[in-house]
């Protein structure tokens, strides 16, 4: 079984720009690509952003909770914070060693995210691969990731 879809809640649905939406709808498509099989249950995965925190609920197809997370926006913060930081000194960058470095230290802040997601929800039977798209959707959900630039693509070392 698996999920089926991943729905967000409408509140932040109607903050939206139409590019954030597009991005959000994307950035969905890519964790589905990875989540299809990780649970032994149909469900869909509804997010909620509220001022404090995402709530991550598995539901079934009746609607019902079948598991239920929170997460504080405090414990993805210094993530975020740091994920955002590498993208603004990446759209600045000088040079093609100066950039390599920098999207290797996206790379390294998107794994330890994905860490920390995954040690979050281990109930929800995730991997590491999904934490780290799980932890893309996010971001994209607490910053206006459509302005920033490099966002969507770590660079091939040469």
């Amino acid at each position: 079984m698996s999920f089926d879809a991943v729905v967000i809640d409408e509140r932040t649905l109607s903050r939206g720009s139409e590019a954030q939406h597009i991005e959000w709808d994307a950035n969905i498509r890519e964790l589905l690509a990875k989540i299809q099989d990780a649970v032994d249950y149909d469900a869909t995965l509804h997010i909620s952003l509220t001022e404090q925190h995402f709530v991550l609920e598995a539901r079934s197809p009746k609607g019902d909770v079948l598991d239920s997370k929170t997460i504080p926006h405090e414990l993805l913060s210094e993530h975020i914070t740091e994920y955002v930081d590498i993208l603004r000194q990446i759209a600045s960058a000088e040079g093609v060693n100066q950039m390599e470095a920098l999207d290797m230290a996206k790379k390294v802040t998107h794994d330890r995210a994905g860490r920390l997601l995954r040690r979050e929800l281990r109930d929800f039977g995730f991997d590491h691969e999904s934490m780290r798209k799980l932890f893309t959707l996010l971001l994209s959900l607490r910053v206006d990731t459509t302005r920033l630039v490099g966002i969507h693509t770590h660079r091939p070392i040469r």
